[in-house]
């Protein structure tokens, strides 16, 4: 993620980088590509913040001094925190340095509650969650089982699980639930700078573990001097040690146990940003993708709930294939070749583009970014956000890069990157190719942004998927995606009996049209954020679909001839699906 600037020193080098980026771009074409699908006329991304009451605006504190927290931005997630079916908003707030705090600006997340007429109501006060911190991610579950949406809030300093009290407040639990952060060394006691986390059930015991991945060890009083003697830049991560991530068992009781040794997941020490949880090699156990920042990438294998070990050198993804390590921030997974198995994409630095890996099985991946399309597209991009979505509903799973580059000085250095960057949204044309579309998707995606959170959920309940992001230093967005209804859909609300009342690990296999798509039920992905809690399909031209599901505590729940274009509960053992009607429209006035 963070480097430090790097002077080109002669006239010559920069002539070969803009050689390198021509042979890039051509090579790229003559290579050629599987003949283009055209994007389904009329899809497009509109941006709604204004019209849909959606003020938030993101403090990172630079005021000069080049903090190195001051690049990471915050998360954004869709969330349904009251029940009423309508998917609301929180955007995570990080906050002014001490010395540039006053009372006039003070900061906290922000809780948008959709009153599911196209417009939200600012209604963090009244749901008690006006604190303050430098605020990183957060992820949503039912850690509980009673439920409500609860929220687990990363952040330099003491991070925050806030339970949802089912009557639109939140309360702390954090000290007493024993998640805030803290790391005991040699010398005293510290907070962690957490970045990503995610809710799984890594014992499948029915309660709601906890992953928060840490990134390096900085603080205002170690913080390091990079750049020129003159002038200071923001420094890489390789100016500060590691921290590993942090593993938190359910007790079921409230309260959770630090197990992160015990599992033996502080055996590598990573720089983690991003994570993505599924059952990678097929065993029914669920596995933990991480993307790390300078570090090799983790892939730490779920051994029947016992332990954790890393994979990601065997398996193929820790590092390139030349060997080298890359800055990784966001990550997801997705069956993006709709063979039944997970791969994943990960956001990396400008000039080492995105990766794409393909899961082979037998636990081994192979990085097809080039072949399929991403590579030469993302090379001038910093990726954040990244995450797979299908935004047009043909059943393919396409993907989406937020992008834009930490130092704001980047273009005197290297004149073909800019610090604001469009993202990149690619369309997936099938058969392992996919075509970058962002332009032709609206002005929305063609702005120029430095983006760091990115999401995505259905917040008008139409059947397709809308995006959240957040903007450093700037403000929060929200696109409305207009036209990916335009084919057919269907989408699953799961509540877990024996299994955790989320379904959080389940995997859906949904047959359409001739193709059969997995999901699963996850929790983290991307950068920082959560998306909604649904798993929508897309069906394209298919009115009716064979599902099956796969719950954690290994019922199966099998559903025949489901007619789209409905959202679903399923509870499991019950072999039914019941559709979900949102509630009425809400008049409730925005908070002042």
């Amino acid at each position: 993620m963070i480097r430090a600037n790097k002077r080109a020193s002669t006239v010559a080098g920069m002539a070969l980088l803009a050689c390198c980026a021509l042979l890039l771009l051509f090579g790229s074409r003559a290579r050629g590509r599987t003949p283009a699908r055209a994007v389904p006329a009329g899809v497009q991304f509109e941006d709604v913040t204004t019209t849909a009451g959606i003020h938030f605006r993101h403090h990172s504190g630079a005021y000069g001094a080049k903090l190195m927290p001051e690049t990471v931005g915050s998360g954004v997630a869709f969330l349904d925190y009251d029940q009423d079916g309508w998917m609301d908003l929180l955007y995570v707030d990080s906050a002014e340095w001490p010395e540039r705090h006053s009372a006039a600006n003070t900061t906290h997340p922000v809780l948008y509650r959709n009153l599911g007429n196209g417009t939200f109501a600012d209604v963090t006060r009244q749901a008690h969650l006006n604190f303050e911190q430098y605020g990183m991610g957060i992820a949503t579950g039912d850690f509980d089982n009673d439920g409500d949406t609860d929220l687990f809030l990363t952040a330099i300093g003491p991070n925050h699980l806030m339970r949802n009290r089912g009557d639109g407040t939140f309360e702390e639990c954090t000290h007493a639930a024993g998640v805030e952060g803290l790391k005991v060394e040699p010398g005293g006691t510290r907070w962690k700078w957490s970045s990503s986390a995610a809710w799984v059930d890594y014992d499948r015991d029915g309660h709601l573990d906890l992953v928060v991945l840490n990134y390096v060890k900085w603080t205002r009083e170690n913080d390091v001097w990079c750049g020129a003697p003159h002038m200071k830049a923001y420094c890489g991560p390789t100016a500060y040690e590691g921290v590993p991530p942090t593993l938190y068992h359910n007790r079921g009781n409230g309260t959770f146990e630090d197990v992160t040794h015990a599992m033996g997941m502080d055996r590598k020490i990573g720089k983690g940003f991003g994570i993505a949880t599924a059952d990678y090699n097929g065993d029914g156990w669920p596995d933990l993708a991480i993307a790390n920042d300078g570090e090799p990438n983790f892939l730490y294998l779920n051994r029947a709930g016992k332990r954790f070990e890393d994979a990601g050198g065997p398996a193929g993804i820790a590092v390139s294939d030349s060997g080298k390590v890359k800055a990784g921030m966001g990550i997801d997974c997705a069956d993006w070749r709709n063979e039944g198995r997970f791969g994943l994409l990960i956001g990396n630095f400008a000039r080492e583009c995105l990766s794409l890996y393909r899961n082979e099985g037998s636990t081994r991946f192979t990085d097809e970014a080039y072949p399929a399309g991403l590579g030469d597209a993302s090379q001038l991009f910093l990726t954040f956000g990244a995450f797979f979505f299908d935004f047009d509903n043909d059943g393919w799973q396409d993907a989406f890069a937020g992008n834009g580059h930490i130092d704001d000085f980047v273009n005197h250095n290297d004149s073909a990157i800019s610090y604001q960057q469009r993202p990149l949204i690619f369309h997936n044309e099938r058969a392992g190719h996919f075509r970058e579309v962002g332009t032709s998707l609206g002005p929305a995606p063609q702005e120029k942004l430095v983006i760091r959170g990115t999401t995505y959920g259905d917040f008008d309940n139409d059947g397709d998927l809308d995006v959240a992001l957040v903007w450093n230093n700037e403000k929060g967005l929200l696109w409305r995606n207009d036209g990916g209804n335009r084919k057919h859909w269907a989408g699953f609300l799961l509540e877990g009996r024996k299994s955790n009342r989320d379904g959080i690990g389940a995997v859906i296999r949904l047959t359409a049209g001739g193709i059969t798509q997995s999901q699963v039920r996850k929790s983290g992905g991307s950068f920082l954020s959560e998306a909604h809690p649904r798993v929508l399909f897309g069906m394209d031209a298919a009115q009716t679909a064979e599902v099956e599901i796969l719950w954690p505590s290994g019922t199966r729940t099998q559903l025949h001839n489901l007619p789209a274009d409905h959202y679903y509960r399923v509870v499991e053992g019950a072999d039914r699906a019941e559709p979900v009607s949102p509630h009425p429209p809400s008049s409730q006035p925005s908070q002042p």
